[in-house]
């Protein structure tokens, strides 16, 4: 695996640890006091971490600073990241199992050599829970907007068949369910919002009666979704085979990574990555 690691200074355990991810058979990114030409502070070091997270160049991360609270804080402001700040292997292999974090937050003043062997043992060691009510946690915290945020943006889709639907987005996306009302003989008609990691969107039975008109009732759809994804060839695949049908194969085209998809419900996804280097970086503009 790839982690990303930083440190905002080359203090207690700070050089071992690259030595023992690398002894793992892990492959390192440096940032912070870690790497040359970067901001060592423990704000942008950590953040430097969490968006390789974030934006999958790396598997997960590692941020250190003297109390690794700082360090901790600042991975935690990009979304999709997940910090645990770890004293011990029983909260290292806590934070993994119930809570999925991705960046492991150390403390250079606290954490001995040994100490450090045991949490990276315990990290490593220790899946993600499968749990319905852990997977809940995780995607309804991933979900919550920020603090000043105030303003979220999120698709209704109108299909036929609600309960078909949502089970095909769990399949195809791995979704998780956060809100349900309605689908039962007393009340048929289905709304479920959904998240797939940070982003929500909503699935509803199609409704005339309310204006909201599946494609099937249309014969086509009116908006076409992205979703932007760390693994495109991987996610695209797994909906090729929970029933999804191709219409454009996956390749790299105007900076992106991207195939799509029609689900069975007659929506469209374009499910894809940035290319490195993308966007391209303006050109100053002269006079």
């Amino acid at each position: 695996m790839r982690i990303s690691i930083a440190a905002d200074e080359r203090v207690g355990v700070a050089g071992e640890l690259e030595a023992q991810l690398r002894d793992r058979g892990h492959e390192v990114l440096l940032h912070g006091a870690l790497a040359r030409d970067e901001r060592h502070e423990w704000a942008w070091a950590s953040e430097a971490v969490a968006r390789d997270v974030a934006e999958g160049r790396a598997g997960q991360g590692v941020v250190a600073c003297w109390t690794g609270t700082g360090a901790s804080i600042a991975a935690n402001k990009v979304t999709g990241v997940r910090a645990a700040l770890c004293f011990d292997a029983a909260t290292a292999a806590g934070a993994r199992r119930w809570n999925d974090a991705n960046v492991l937050a150390l403390s250079l003043r606290s954490t001995s050599q040994a100490l450090l062997e045991e949490i990276l043992d315990a990290w490593f060691s220790m899946a993600a829970s499968a749990e319905a009510d852990d997977l809940a946690n995780v995607a309804y915290v991933d979900a919550l907007p920020g603090v000043s945020a105030g303003v979220e943006i999120a698709p209704q889709l109108a299909v036929r068949d609600g309960i078909a639907a949502v089970q095909f987005y769990r399949d195809a996306f791995g979704a998780v369910e956060l809100y349900r009302v309605g689908g039962s003989a007393a009340s048929p008609e289905l709304v479920v919002q959904l998240a797939v990691g940070a982003t929500t969107f909503w699935v509803a039975d199609e409704s005339p009666e309310h204006e909201s008109f599946s494609p099937a009732l249309l014969g086509g759809g009116t908006v076409k979704m992205l979703l932007d994804i760390a693994d495109p060839d991987e996610i695209f695949a797994r909906a090729l085979r929970a029933g999804a049908r191709e219409v454009r194969p996956m390749q790299d085209e105007h900076g992106w990574r991207l195939g799509r998809i029609e689900d069975p419900f007659g929506h469209h996804w374009e499910i894809g990555r940035p290319l490195e280097g993308w966007p391209p970086a303006h050109e100053p503009r002269s006079g």
